[in-house]
């Protein structure tokens, strides 16, 4: 028998099985919960970690909360710090009463690190400990003890990628594939060299790099990817435009999708890494001679990807309660929906259906082998 990491494929495909149908038990259960007579109690939950996905989040909440919402407001100061609040009209949840759902979307990494731990703020200002966390980065991966926390999922598969704004730099214009040394070479030593160097056309400019900071995934999980783990040399603007490097050099790079995508529009030369869902008009670089496309990232052949999963303490003071389990179970059922993944526009061309997965990665191996589903 054919093994993988040491389990077999039979073995592997039973342990999978196993796992889905504790986890359909388990919200049976919790159905059960929110169900019984009587029991109109309010219930807040606080999703902090990674924007990746903040537009499937913030859309499959307003799926869930059916009954309609009462109140919602987003921070001025931070557009992923949202404060969601309504009731569910039936089914699971209907029991409940009002339903309150605080997201803090500043990064995978920090989702890890705070959730049940740490405070992070929420919409209204004041402070709260997060419920469950969202990341496309293993615990491991960043340090994070895994063994305190359940893990749900994965939900969707998350591909990343480096781009340039081609209107914007024409002398990358041959420019187009990454080998990983090149992007090492790139993330290293932006500024330091010119264009010819990747492929471009000039010999007396320079190639500028932004990135994200060590709190996001698209950091994390591209670098996994490529066997970089130095300071990323990141370039941002000064207050002529003129590109300068990042100013924080302990942690560079930008804090959001939306931060690199203004940078883009800005500087010339320049190639950045973004997650899928905020690619939208910039051009994606083949890596390794694979172009970027949900296809290639589900035949296995383009490999800037991992997993989204969410996070919460298994016990203590801070795992969730049995209702606030329901809302999640319910925040993630809305978004592994099949239907869902394979016609919502938000979720096409931006993520990877589980179900058109066709290779898949250990789930604590962040740029780790890719292996075939057919066994």
């Amino acid at each position: 028998m054919k093994k993988q990491n040491g389990i077999n494929h039979c073995e592997f495909g039973l342990m999978k099985k196993l796992k889905m149908k504790q986890f359909v038990a388990a919200g049976i259960m919790l159905a059960g919960l929110a169900l019984a007579p009587g029991v109109r109690a309010d219930v807040e939950i606080f999703l902090a970690g990674g924007n990746a996905s903040q537009n499937i989040i913030y859309d499959r909440i307003t799926n869930i909360l059916s009954g309609g919402i009462t109140s919602y407001s987003v921070s001025s100061t931070n557009s992923t710090v949202r404060r969601f609040v309504g009731t569910i009209a039936s089914g699971p949840g209907s029991g409940l009463g009002t339903i309150t759902i605080d997201t803090s979307l500043l990064g995978a990494v920090q989702g890890l690190q705070d959730v049940g731990v740490n405070s992070e703020t929420l919409a209204t200002g004041a402070s709260a400990v997060p419920t469950v966390a969202v990341s496309s980065t293993s615990p491991g991966a960043v340090a994070v003890n895994g063994s305190v926390l359940t893990r749900v999922g994965p939900t969707l598969v998350a591909p990343y990628a480096y781009v340039k704004k081609s209107s914007a730099s024409p002398n990358l214009a041959g420019v187009t594939n990454l080998t990983a040394r090149q992007a090492q070479f790139l993330e290293a030593n932006a500024g330091l060299f010119p264009s010819a160097a990747l492929g471009g056309s000039g010999t007396n400019d320079a190639v500028y790099f932004v990135g994200r900071n060590l709190e996001s995934a698209v950091r994390t999980e591209i670098d996994a990817n490529i066997n970089f783990s130095g300071t990323i040399s990141s370039f941002t603007t000064n207050s002529s435009g003129q590109a300068v490097q990042d100013p924080n050099l302990s942690d560079p790079g930008q804090n959001s999708g939306t931060a690199v995508k203004a940078l883009l529009n800005v500087l010339t030369n320049t190639i950045a890494t973004l997650a899928a869902s905020d690619i939208g008009s910039f051009t994606p670089l083949a890596y390794e001679g694979v172009p970027y496309s949900i296809t290639n990232v589900e035949n296995g052949t383009y490999p800037l990807w991992f997993y989204e999963n969410y996070y919460y303490q298994t016990s203590g003071a801070t795992a969730p309660s049995a209702n606030q389990l329901v809302i999640i179970n319910l925040l993630i059922g809305a978004i592994t929906n099949s239907t869902y993944q394979a016609t919502s526009s938000l979720f096409l061309n931006n993520y990877a259906p589980l179900s058109g997965m066709q290779w898949y990665r250990n789930q604590t191996s962040d740029g780790g082998k890719i292996l075939s589903n057919n066994y």
